[in-house]
């Protein structure tokens, strides 16, 4: 617990700070008067910091270890979010930037440690356990964060964000152990990392890590909210209890379908037959959210939930199949594609909402239908994927 903890209490804030936006976005575009491409920006440029500093991360978990690569990052993090408060979009924006590029350790930093510290044949259960556990981080950043927002300012917020943040540091520097793996100096050569993007199965699942993590990102960082607001028609206080209920759902699901997953290994199920069937569904509850009229159905967002463990389990699938020593390099490759996703995804979706005219400040509910159309069309491809795996 001395290594799970701290990193899932990481990874945890730092799923706080890329879902907070959904709920503070209204007080954003007021502040700082942005229409919804800037706050698509604003939103989606701390994923684009995630991707981009998803290969030197890898290169340091390898060669430093993940105690002193998090905690490290976890500083710059902290300043980015000091800076977001300035009353200037462009301040925002940097802040936003150092935020993803500060916390781009935290989910690499965790998954690493599970794969030294836990056997192989139970990584899909520590990962799912720590995904489920740091899911409160985005729980916290909905119905809670809009109750907070009543007694203080957003500003007041990020200011004690940026505070437990280097709290965190500092805990992580000095409780965590060091695995004896990471004694010796480690390889953080290019070479290995071209072995992990060569590989076939890497090749064939990459595109799915950028389209349906993404996807997840894109929906639950920011455009579920928006989904709520503009199309449904909820009130703020609403759209903030069902993105509660999608965030409880993503640990419930973490927490409970990984631990089924892995009961299933343990019987000798192969990892593709629940990763298949989880994946299809996750595509297919999108699909019913933006088309079917029918009552009651914001209650889907459980489902979608619950179902994001299906993606998920490409890590737990290419960590049992590469060499361990790779294993930092790996996870920050399938990071930087997610997070890729997530910022290319989240971007897209407001700037193709305002291709259509809108009214008395609204975009008309077609724009935000076909949007999210195309998005689910690029994940059925991409899952479609699954089915020609190589040997």
């Amino acid at each position: 617990m001395l290594v799970f903890t701290p990193f899932m209490l990481a990874y945890l804030i730092s799923e706080l700070y890329r879902n907070v936006n959904g709920v503070i976005a209204p007080a954003l575009r007021q502040n700082l008067n942005i229409g919804p491409e800037q706050l698509g920006l604003l939103s989606s440029v701390f994923l684009l910091a995630l991707a981009l500093v998803q290969i030197p991360v890898g290169l340091l978990l390898d060669r430093f270890g993940s105690r002193r690569t998090v905690a490290s990052f976890m500083v710059v993090a902290a300043l980015g979010a000091w800076l977001f408060t300035f009353p200037d979009y462009q301040a925002a924006l940097a802040g936003r930037l150092l935020m993803g590029v500060g916390l781009g350790a935290c989910w690499a930093g965790a998954y690493r440690a599970n794969v030294l510290w836990w056997p192989a044949e139970r990584l899909a259960l520590a990962n799912g356990a720590l995904l489920g556990l740091s899911g409160l981080g985005a729980l916290l950043a909905t119905l809670p964060t809009e109750a907070l927002l009543r007694m203080l300012d957003w500003q007041t917020l990020f200011h004690t964000l940026a505070a437990v943040t280097l709290l965190l540091a500092l805990l992580i520097w000095a409780v965590v152990p060091t695995h004896p793996a990471e004694r010796r100096a480690g390889d953080a050569s290019l070479d290995g990392l071209m072995a992990v993007i060569r590989h076939p199965l890497f090749m064939r699942l990459w595109p799915m890590t950028l389209l349906c993590e993404g996807s997840w990102l894109a929906w639950q960082g920011l455009w579920a909210g928006g989904w709520m607001r503009e199309v449904v028609g909820l009130s703020d206080r609403i759209t903030a209890l069902y993105l509660l209920g999608l965030a409880t759902a993503i640990v419930v699901g973490q927490l409970l379908l990984s631990a089924i997953t892995d009961r299933l290994l343990q019987r000798g199920v192969p990892l593709i037959r629940p990763m298949r069937i989880m994946s299809i569904g996750f595509v297919a509850v999108q699909g019913m959210i933006v088309w079917l009229p029918l009552p009651g159905i914001n209650l889907l967002w459980i489902a979608f939930g619950l179902l994001t463990v299906g993606p998920i389990l490409t890590y737990a699938w290419l960590a049992a199949e590469l060499p361990s020593h790779l294993s930092g390099r790996l996870i920050s490759l399938l990071n930087m594609a997610a997070t890729l996703g997530g910022f290319m995804l989240q971007y897209a979706v407001g700037w193709m909402i305002e291709l259509w005219p809108p009214t008395n400040g609204h975009y008309p509910d077609a724009a935000w239908r076909w949007t999210f159309s195309l998005m689910i069309t690029l994940q059925i491809l991409a899952v479609g994927r699954l089915w020609r795996l190589p040997r």
